[in-house]
């Protein structure tokens, strides 16, 4: 008989834990005939992907609403009486936690986020304070709880009660000749001969204004691309007004297929305040990108394999990339500047599509799935 396995997100956007979950489901190969996989989407919106045709799906009426989540999908597990649930991101992970303290049933958590970071920039100290009990309390009812980094797995022990027994790191999963194939299509827009990218939700986590600031300081012959859509763009398009900067930084928006522009420009930079393992700056190293990124909270000193000295006025050089002092702009600008000698970028290029080898989707989805046969079989 076939183990049923329920894996529950928020929705499927296009956001970095919905791909590792597509990559996850659509990596189960031959296991597949040994289990019955469920996906629960707690809200009901649009769908920015399809998912295998093996997995069936169930949506949710949660509307956001932390309480309606946990209460629907408790009924729905009640149902389905699943083997093993796997949850991604916090308001499913949450929902999940309670509904294991319920009804008993093995559950791992998968946590994408700095969670310390991720919440103290979205909440109220009193909301924060709430959220942070809730968390720890369903936390305690996984069988694992799973950081998509070390960063984020420390995190989870320091500051939600995570206990070390329960606690693992697991990477993203990347499809690198998917992303390669990508890369190598026709752009949708037009791109200038010479340009640096960034990617990113325009939000105050990837802390784009600060990285607008330090291309103005650098001044680079390269101009600027950055990918991606929210809620900050009238301010930065009104920044780059204020610099004079119309016509070098560019912001087409979201790209359905972004890879056909990083996987042309000369660089990836990454100014992010917060990440748990950062999808964009990994796909740039896939397509042999050099990398510049702030050291966040977490993902991208473990990426690169380095570390920077926070005071220092200049980018730290790590294995594979330049390690910058978080939220500063005179080092950013300074790693800017670096970027426009050839030999630097070259030399970064080769060990960028190095690291990034090791993040393939066959070795990460195996050690997934090795995981989920032994959570689900009692171990």
């Amino acid at each position: 008989m076939r183990k049923r396995l329920v894996f529950v997100i928020n929705s499927i956007g296009q956001g970095g834990a919905e791909r590792a979950l597509d990559i996850i489901l659509s990596g189960v190969g031959d296991r597949i005939k040994h289990y019955e996989l469920h996906l629960v989407l707690l809200d009901d919106l649009p769908e920015a992907r399809a998912f295998p045709a093996y997995v069936i799906k169930h949506t949710l009426d949660g509307r956001g609403s932390a309480l309606r989540s946990v209460l629907r999908l408790n009924a729905l597990l009640a149902r389905l009486k699943p083997d093993l649930v796997v949850s991604f991101l916090v308001r499913a992970n949450l929902a999940s936690g309670l509904a294991a303290w319920a009804q008993g049933f093995p559950l791992i958590i998968c946590e994408r986020m700095h969670l310390s970071s991720h919440l103290e920039a979205r909440y109220k100290p009193t909301p924060l304070a709430v959220l942070r009990l809730a968390l720890r309390a369903a936390y305690r009812n996984a069988k694992v709880v799973l950081g998509v980094s070390s960063g984020v797995t420390t995190d989870l022990l320091a500051n939600f009660g995570v206990p070390p027994c329960l606690a693992k790191t697991i990477f993203n999963p990347y499809p690198l000749e998917r992303i390669r194939q990508a890369a190598a299509e026709p752009p949708a827009i037009a791109l200038p001969a010479d340009f640096l990218v960034a990617v990113g939700r325009l939000e105050p986590s990837k802390n784009f204004a600060q990285l607008i600031d330090a291309y103005a300081a650098s001044n680079p012959p390269s101009d600027l691309v950055i990918l991606g859509d929210g809620s900050l763009r009238p301010a930065l398009h009104a920044q780059i007004r204020r610099l004079g900067l119309e016509g070098r930084i560019h912001m087409p928006g979201f790209l359905a297929n972004p890879f056909s522009v990083v996987g042309r420009a000369n660089a990836y930079i990454s100014a992010s305040l917060n990440e748990g393992f950062p999808n964009a700056m990994v796909e740039a190293m896939v397509l042999g990108l050099p990398i510049l990124a702030s050291d966040c909270p977490s993902g991208p000193a473990e990426i690169l394999d380095g570390a920077v000295d926070p005071q220092a006025e200049a980018p730290a050089l790590a294995t594979y990339g330049l390690l910058s002092p978080l939220n500063r702009t005179a080092p950013l600008a300074a790693g800017i500047a670096r970027l426009t000698d050839p030999i630097l970028r070259s030399s970064l290029s080769e060990l960028a599509r190095t690291r990034a080898e090791t993040f393939a989707a066959p070795i990460i989805t195996e050690q997934y799935w090795t995981l989920f046969e032994a959570t689900s079989a009692g171990g």
